[in-house]
């Protein structure tokens, strides 16, 4: 039977462990912060091939010098979150989204007088989701960590192509396309994280990667002009460049 001094010692020493853990807890959270999240914002160069040279035929047959993807910024809004698995590979998730259009008219002769040639291609839509796998060859220990990145994923679009032709006597559509649909997504790259102070909590990014993703099939067309189907073909393979900012958690 354990004394009174005895029974008195075991709540005492229980408590004193459970402290001891409450304050040790905390610190370990605040040190591991396997979750990370990046807001960032990329440029893009989509070879955007088939498109580029289908608005250069309309250039040739009119007489115009309506824009191609080429001349115009793409850009796009990011968002990843990714979970360390140990110092050097995490994995996670890829988010992006955009939108933009290109556009010009231009005056033209036609039988009918002076008319207006306008063109336009606007994406409404263009998101893709990618899971991600990241490398550190560094591992994390530093301000500064490079990394290698690789992802797979789909990719939406959804777009109009219109070309039009108006004066006092003429309303005329000559082309109306509308284009959408899911495709595959690839894309590798690198680039570093680089805290701010030595807390290791918010920090900045950049990188550089290639992407491969083609949307290219037959779509019903309409217009004076315009065959039953055309190709619509969305070329976003290319590179990109993106700034971001991000936190641990």
């Amino acid at each position: 039977m354990p004394t009174p001094s005895a029974r008195l010692n075991l709540p005492v020493s229980g408590l004193l462990a459970a402290a001891l853990l409450l304050a040790w807890a905390p610190g370990r959270a605040q040190e591991a912060r396997p979750w990370t999240m990046t807001a960032y914002l990329q440029q893009s160069w989509p070879k955007q091939t088939e498109t580029n040279r289908q608005i250069k035929d309309i250039n040739a047959a009119m007489g115009t010098s309506f824009k191609t993807w080429d001349d115009v910024a793409n850009l796009n809004l990011g968002l990843q979150a990714f979970r360390d698995l140990d110092p050097r590979w995490k994995v996670g998730l890829e988010l992006d989204y955009s939108r933009g259009k290109i556009d010009g008219s231009a005056t033209v002769d036609t039988p009918a007088g002076p008319a207006t040639l306008a063109f336009e291609q606007k994406y409404t839509v263009y998101a893709d989701l990618l899971a991600l796998v990241q490398f550190r060859p560094l591992g994390t220990d530093r301000r500064w960590i490079p990394f290698l990145q690789g992802g797979l994923g789909v990719a939406y679009e959804k777009d109009r192509t219109l070309l039009t032709l108006r004066n006092p006597y003429l309303d005329e559509t000559l082309l109306h396309v509308d284009n959408d649909g899911w495709f595959p997504m690839f894309t590798v790259g690198v680039g570093v994280d680089v805290y701010f102070s030595e807390k290791r909590t918010w920090y900045a990014e950049a990188g550089v990667s290639y992407s491969w993703a083609r949307l290219k099939h037959d779509v019903a067309a309409s217009g004076s002009l315009a065959p039953p189907t055309v190709t619509a073909d969305t070329d976003s393979t290319g590179p990109n460049v993106w700034l971001g900012i991000g936190r641990r958690f």
